[in-house]
């Protein structure tokens, strides 16, 4: 293989590791039983977009590796017409980027120990569900509690 196609390899891998990593960290977060519907209510748009970005370099890699659109639609369950035209432009433009994958590299590590910090956190929460169902009442009883409410992290 030469060389250019390994480093496109990396950076693809390497960006849908990042991608991936993020989409953990925001399932994670919003999978804690008081503050995660929150963060999900303020960070949605973001979420999506993570989501969404995930997707194009998955579908990148997997055009990359020789599958076909026809292949793609079928584990869609939409038409190869309707799949190329929402993805093909930014699943291109994902296959002509470049970059050093280093730093990249580097915040996948980072992150994923956040993810794994957070993911513990949340487990122990879910110990006290009881709580969180009283902390849920409480924000119904009050007017727009989700203005001033606070979220701890992301």
């Amino acid at each position: 293989m030469p060389p250019d196609m390994d480093e496109r390899w990396l950076w693809l891998i390497t960006k849908l590791s990042a991608a991936a990593v993020d989409v953990a960290d925001s399932a994670v977060t919003i999978s804690h039983p008081v503050d995660g519907p929150v963060f999900g209510l303020r960070f949605i748009r973001e979420i999506i977009q993570e989501q969404q970005q995930m997707e194009v370099l998955l579908i990148a890699v997997l055009r990359q590796s020789g599958i076909t659109w026809e292949v793609l639609a079928e584990a869609y369950g939409v038409t190869r017409q309707s799949l190329h035209r929402r993805l093909a432009a930014p699943v291109e433009e994902a296959l002509m980027a470049r970059g050093n994958q280093a730093p990249e590299l580097q915040r996948v590590e980072q992150k994923t120990a956040f993810v794994a910090g957070t993911a513990e956190r949340v487990f122990g929460d879910l110990e006290h569900l009881d709580q969180a169902v009283e902390v849920w009442h409480q924000r119904r009883a009050q007017p727009r509690w989700w203005v001033d409410a606070s979220i701890p992290y992301p």
